[in-house]
């Protein structure tokens, strides 16, 4: 979560309509840190641990600043589909993105497809050594910090304030509402009420800068789909061109940049 909570104070995986939001949390008796609101994190993020197979369709919205300082707003989706231990596949599209992410417990393939290139590695036989190799070669993996709530490495030693604000309703499911702040973001998450903790909606606001933009998500969850190899198998098309990874990952920044 920290990694993917300091990339959406600055842009973007991992997403409604929400109702029926309990008032203001004033006047509560509960310590800043709620023991009970950082539990539930753990809870979802032991759940979401022991599944083996999963889709995710998020929906996002970011904001960011014109030249004239008018805040505005970008659209995207992310799918991403997981079978444990080795196989992943994420499809992001978007106002300012058109990229294709492929591992296949072999190869990690990014695959830009408006600039036409793609740049492949040699990866670690496993989903839970992925994250950490990948990084290292300056790409985020959409939201995949959501899975380390509950692991040494969630940051709840960051938080100064978590809260349950109240029972909300995220596209017709009932959720729980929780509020956290951290140094220089604000964020929210609605997590799905019974016996499948999943994040339905995150919100999560930079406090650090003056216009306090914004990064929503809205999730849904299957978790019995059908996986077959040939998903996360990347298959170049015949007009696109390999280039290192390095190059890649460095062109993918410059581009955002400049965005």
């Amino acid at each position: 979560m920290r990694t993917q909570l300091a990339a959406a104070a600055v842009a973007a995986l991992a997403l409604g309509t929400v109702i029926g939001i309990r008032p203001s949390f004033a006047k509560s008796a509960t310590p800043a840190v709620d023991p009970d609101a950082v539990a539930a994190l753990h809870k979802m993020g032991d759940f979401l641990r022991q599944q083996q197979k999963f889709t995710v369709h998020a929906t996002a919205t970011t904001d960011d600043l014109l030249s004239s300082g008018q805040k505005v707003q970008f659209n995207g989706t992310i799918e991403m589909m997981v079978r444990r231990p080795d196989r992943l596949r994420v499809d992001a599209r978007g106002d300012r993105q058109n990229e294709h992410l492929y591992y296949d417990g072999k190869n990690f393939t990014l695959y830009g497809e408006r600039v036409g290139y793609y740049a492949t590695f040699a990866a670690p036989p496993t989903l839970a050594e992925l994250k950490d190799e990948v990084e290292k070669r300056g790409i985020e993996l959409p939201l995949a910090d959501l899975f380390y709530w509950g692991t040494e490495r969630d940051g709840t030693k960051e938080l100064t304030a978590a809260t349950n604000v109240g029972v909300s309703t995220v596209e017709g499911t009932a959720c729980d509402h929780y509020a956290f702040r951290q140094k220089d973001v604000d964020w929210e998450i609605w997590i799905e009420q019974g016996p499948h903790p999943l994040p339905r909606k995150m919100v999560i606001t930079t406090t650090s800068e003056k216009s306090r933009p914004q990064h929503s998500v809205v999730m849904n969850w299957d978790l019995s789909p059908q996986l077959g190899d040939e998903l996360f198998t990347f298959a170049p098309p015949a007009e696109a061109h390999k280039i290192e990874f390095e190059s890649a990952t460095a062109a993918r920044a410059a581009r955002r940049q400049s965005q």
